[in-house]
């Protein structure tokens, strides 16, 4: 309850500083539906001519693509401003104080920031999807839509956790200004569905680099392709990387040298 509190503090505070500058705010969500709509036009392109690869159709891609952009959305809204400033702030002191508070550091240093801007983003993925429910002339139950967002919450969690595992490498390397962009590859390759990459690697798309579990999962699950075993999977991998994830920045700060050291 006191870490929720904490976070709800966070929130009206990056909310306020959000709405100093509501131009750039609106102006930053139809940037975002503009650069979605060039990227269907590229999807609507590769299969109108092919109809469907590897058993994802057209109309099934646009309802993968809205969980994309919901995904994208949510990591780089809730996530992205915690991660771009970290080594920033192994740098000039920031983690010092982070330090300091009576609080996990990790959730401190992960939470504190916010772009709404970003989360925002997500309502153009559920336009997305509602589309492609429409062509496809079926739309999911309560509890296809329940697996979704709990596959999703675990694919968020991985995410979450391979990115502050990168980012925690800024500890040694403290002049290493872009290590927040490695989590992009990953983010990018989640935009279409893993079966699509060679077969030779696709245990390592789902358990090592846990592709599948941000998109394509989700995705099969509102399509009614998934099953307790794939739900269990998540859970399971969900709290591995998230301890490892922890163990690693533990770790990492018994090198950390304080800026005024």
């Amino acid at each position: 309850m006191r870490y929720l509190r904490l976070y709800r503090a966070f929130l009206v505070n990056c909310l306020a500083r959000t709405m100093e500058f509501r131009a750039q705010f609106f102006a930053g969500i139809i940037g975002y539906a503009i650069w979605t709509a060039i990227s269907l036009v590229f999807i609507g392109a590769v299969f109108g001519n092919v109809g469907a690869v590897r058993g994802w159709s057209r109309d099934q891609m646009w309802v993968l693509y809205g969980t994309f952009v919901i995904l994208e959305s949510l990591c780089y809204g809730v996530l992205g401003p915690n991660m771009w400033r970290f080594s920033g702030g192994v740098r000039d002191g920031s983690l010092d104080l982070a330090l300091t508070k009576p609080v996990n550091v990790q959730f401190f240093v992960s939470t504190r920031y916010l772009d709404l801007n970003g989360c925002l983003n997500a309502l153009v993925g559920f336009a997305l999807m509602f589309v492609g429910f429409s062509r496809l002339g079926r739309f999911p139950s309560l509890l296809e839509w329940a697996a979704w967002g709990f596959l999703l919450l675990c694919g968020f969690v991985m995410a979450y956790a391979i990115w502050f595992a990168c980012v925690t490498i800024a500890i040694w390397a403290v002049k290493l200004e872009g290590i927040a962009v490695v989590f992009d590859p990953m983010m990018q390759m989640a935009r279409f569905p893993v079966q699509i990459y060679p077969q030779r690697v696709l245990t390592f798309l789902t358990i090592g680099l846990p592709v599948a579990f941000l998109t394509t999962f989700p995705t099969q699950a509102l399509l009614g392709q998934t099953d307790f075993a794939v739900l269990g999977a998540a859970l399971a991998l969900a709290a591995i990387f998230l301890w490892l994830s922890n163990r690693f920045f533990t770790f990492a700060l018994r090198f950390y040298g304080s800026a005024s050291s």
